[in-house]
């Protein structure tokens, strides 16, 4: 399956030697090639030798997770925050993997966390969207945050959302109004 902009792997981290940053390219290629499997291998290697570069960990656990140890993911995720709590894309993909887990608030918090870091990291609005409209029922966050999606990317399937999710919402006050 294709990456999306949240699962892109990071950019090569500084800290590297030129073999480990040659290793560090060639599992970014596996992994844009989905060869999760192979990626994996490479970077388990770097994440032992480099423990503290957040890249290599991160895109360790995005091999990971597309390789089906979602649990392993979790914990190489766990481990970057600890290095790097401001990892915007770590905090993300921990939670898409607590929502997939039916762990909605936890997935919430780190989403949050992710715009703490950085409040235009547009894939966390959307994913806070989706969670808010789809898991949680809270319509007013989910069309607060599809709205910061939209105005951070002009993705037109996010008007779409917007129109939508509009129309419920007058259709909810309007159900208000005459239970009154």
């Amino acid at each position: 399956m294709p990456l999306t902009a949240q699962q892109q792997a990071a950019p090569v981290p500084a800290s590297l030697s030129d073999i480990e940053q040659q290793q560090f390219q060639q599992a970014k290629a596996l992994i844009q090639a989905e060869d999760y499997a192979a990626a994996v291998a490479v970077l388990q290697q770097l994440a032992e030798a480099v423990p503290a570069a957040s890249g290599v960990g991160y895109n360790l656990a995005l091999a990971q997770w597309h390789s089906g140890n979602v649990e392993a993911a979790q914990q190489r995720l766990l481990q970057v925050v600890g290095v790097a709590p401001d990892y915007t894309a770590a905090h993300n993909l921990l939670g898409v993997l607590a929502r997939q887990q039916g762990n909605f608030r936890q997935a919430e918090r780190h989403f949050q966390r992710a715009l703490q870091a950085d409040a235009s990291y547009a894939i966390a609005h959307k994913n806070l969207a989706f969670l808010y409209e789809l898991y949680l029922g809270e319509l007013l966050q989910a069309h607060y945050h599809y709205k910061q999606y939209y105005q951070l990317t002009a993705d037109e399937q996010a008007k779409g959302w917007l129109v939508l999710l509009e129309q419920q919402l007058t259709q909810e006050e309007k159900h208000e109004q005459t239970d009154l």
